[in-house]
């Protein structure tokens, strides 16, 4: 007789479970719409091109755990508590598609086999479980914040892989483990528990066994209507979140078109950036439903790290919160009561739901986004919300309202700047478009390249790198004005405009398509987010630019270096990830081996603080950013850190005299390291 078993062996009325299956299905669904059609209440946002893009990083990241896996523990235990899950649910599936069709293939070899596949499902499922309970309750790590929905999901789930089994292990120790031993040890852990039945009565094993089964099913129906409403709504909405993710670089913001809003409405700019739920888009609202509160996110947060108010997933949890709060109302498409504010300070008797302090923290250095499973984005959100302080209510902190106005009267943040743009390179011998000259590239030098001591070397080295490889390149000169990053990032989004259609019109008024630069901010406002005014550029890092020169032969520096290594701006690695030029350059002045790379490098490089506008503010964190970074180098035991950014520049000059005054690392941009070999 070929191995088989009875699907219902032992219960009476089994297969009205499927009934209440049904309703259970019913009202996930149920929710699962309600909770979408709040979504929709949220402004439009278009997500649903370059499909099979979005469904191959689906496939990855569900069944790769890719992100997950970034953090090597709890990664391989979400992997195995998903893969236990999925295994469990093909084989209930199975079960059921053979009862529903009355075809009975489960049986002969395929049940061999299925009866091993289900076990190994199940006992790789208790172990992902075994290891997530090991690290919520020995581990325990700072970025954990286990509340009672962890436990419940977690207990289900052990709950209802035990019964399983134990429910399994009754059935083989009354059916199988006298008459077909040999059948039974393809169940290996149901073998395993029907031994332990061994010896206890019959009469007693099938009432056990009968309410053990019945338990069973109300757990997993109960699994299936909390599946919407607790903890593994992610399941849905991340699988979701996570093929509507943003496929442009992570660095570009939304772009508010404010001449053709004040065109429509002149109080247009009442309304601009995020000043309630209702104003975020469809997308945004989907985000915070779909964040877990594991606090990957917070454990990478520069700012959370240094003691900043910001955690941003306290601030993703506090955004769902107040969502929950306000659903019945703009559902019923009531407008959101300014009773219930976003945003507020604290002590605010109204209670808002984010704290301005915590906006006011972010580096927007992109960590959190890069760390993030569900590929929730929190910069964006935290932009759009300092628009609205900004724009609408004229709330910023004294430094902010300081180097606005400074890029208003002057169009660069520096204040009490003596320098002009054009001072550094008087006694070059260099092009200027605005006096006849024209060239194959601008040299976008920036303003602290123009107008900070230090970084005025970076420059004056980058020209000697140019000049050497007989590149063509010309300068703007007095025609350069900030390209308007840091007050975009403040969320002075007025201004950025500003900047953007001036320098737009130079490029037009000189035909330049081009651009060098040797900023990482410059070069993500130039190459991802000008184009949404005109702006069609060919942009280059000087890393990149290097590189080539180097791979062609135009460049032929020396090895000098026997130490060095390198620090990720976070503007050129995660928000642009361009993490090979610069080592290549790096390594092309370096001795064999002299490279040390950063634990904290490439996509997880530690933020060196002045992202966000912070080049120009400061929050009075318990420690700084900057000097937690060059913290990091001074242990990695290298003499020289190079660097590819000026931000970084001005952060790494600032810690060096704060924790290394007697100069034991040397700080320098990768074009002077080049300039310097090429000078030996």
């Amino acid at each position: 007789m070929e191995p088989t078993r009875e699907i219902y062996w032992n219960i009476v009325g089994g297969p009205a479970i499927y009934g209440l299956a049904i309703i259970a299905v019913g009202l996930l669904l149920r929710g699962i719409w309600r909770r979408s059609q709040l979504w929709r209440q949220g402004t439009s946002e278009h997500r649903t091109d370059r499909l099979a893009e979005r469904l191959r990083g689906l496939l990855i990241e569900v069944f790769g755990q890719r992100r997950h896996l970034r953090d090597p523990f709890p990664g391989v235990a979400h992997l195995l508590i998903f893969y236990g899950f999925l295994g469990a649910f093909i084989a209930t599936t199975l079960i059921a598609l053979q009862e529903w069709t009355g075809i009975h293939f489960i049986a002969g070899p395929f049940y061999l086999y299925f009866s091993l596949f289900a076990d190994i499902a199940g006992g790789i499922g208790l172990v992902g479980l075994s290891m997530a309970l090991y690290w919520r309750l020995i581990v325990r790590p700072d970025r954990l914040h286990s509340v009672m929905d962890d436990w419940v999901a977690l207990g289900l789930l052990f709950l209802l892989f035990i019964q399983g089994f134990v429910v399994e292990g009754i059935r083989i120790e009354s059916t199988e483990l006298n008459s077909a031993p040999e059948v039974a040890r393809w169940s290996p852990i149901g073998y395993a528990v029907a031994l332990m039945f061994r010896g206890v009565d019959s009469a007693s094993l099938l009432t056990l066994h009968r309410g053990l089964w019945w338990f069973h099913a109300v757990t997993a129906i109960a699994f299936i209507t909390y599946f919407v409403y607790g903890k593994f709504t992610h399941v849905i909405y991340g699988a979701g979140n996570i093929f509507l993710r943003n496929l442009g670089p992570m660095g570009k913001l939304s772009h508010p078109d404010i001449d053709q809003l004040l065109d429509e409405d002149e109080e247009a700019l009442d309304r601009l950036g995020v000043g309630q739920l209702d104003r975020f888009s469809w997308k945004a609202l989907m985000d915070v439903d779909a964040c877990v509160n594991c606090g990957r996110c917070e454990s990478v947060c520069p700012a959370t790290i240094s003691g900043s108010p910001l955690s941003p997933r306290k601030l993703i949890q506090d955004m769902h919160g107040h969502l929950d709060k306000l659903g019945g109302s703009m559902l019923a498409g009531e407008a959101v009561s300014d009773a219930l504010p976003l945003m507020g300070e604290a002590g605010d008797a109204s209670q808002p739901a984010v704290l301005e302090a915590e906006l006011w923290g972010c580096r927007t250095c992109g960590a959190c986004m890069q760390e993030c499973p569900m590929y929730i984005e929190h910069v964006p959100k935290i932009v759009d919300m300092r628009r609205h302080l900004v724009m609408t209510e004229s709330k910023m902190g004294e430094d902010a309202q300081a180097f606005l106005k400074n890029m208003d009267d002057r169009m660069h943040p520096f204040a009490g700047a003596s320098r002009d743009r054009e001072e550094w390179f008087e006694d070059l011998d260099v092009k200027v478009f605005g006096r006849g000259d024209r060239a194959e590239y601008l040299f976008w030098v920036g303003c602290a390249g123009s107008m900070v001591d230090r970084n005025i070397e970076v420059s004056r080295s980058m020209v000697k790198v140019l000049d050497a490889a007989n590149v063509d390149f010309g300068l703007l000169g007095a025609e350069e004005v900030c390209t308007g990053d840091p007050a975009r990032r403040v969320g002075g989004e007025l201004t950025y405009q500003m900047c953007a259609k001036e320098n737009i019109e130079s490029f037009e008024r000189y035909g330049i398509k081009k651009v060098i630069t040797t900023c990482p901010h410059c070069f993500n406002t130039l190459k991802n987010e000008y184009s949404d005014y005109g702006g069609e550029l060919e942009v280059v890092h000087h890393s990149e630019l290097i590189e080539e020169l180097l791979h062609s032969g135009r460049l032929t520096p020396k090895k000098n270096l026997d130490s060095v290594t390198y620090h990720d701006p976070c503007y050129l690695g995660r928000h642009n990830e361009v993490y090979e030029a610069p080592r290549t350059v790096v390594e092309s002045v370096s001795e064999k081996g002299a490279f040390v790379e950063l634990e904290k490098s490439r996509s997880k490089s530690h933020c060196c603080g002045s992202g966000g506008g912070y080049a120009w503010m400061d929050d009075n964190p318990e420690k700084r950013i900057n000097q937690e970074r060059f913290e990091q180098v001074q242990g990695c035991g290298a003499k020289t850190a190079a660097l590819s950014c000026p931000f970084c520049m001005q952060m790494f000059a600032d810690a060096s005299s704060a924790l290394d005054p007697e100069g034991e690392v040397r700080v320098a941009d990768i074009a002077e390291l080049v300039a310097e070999s090429l000078e030996d």
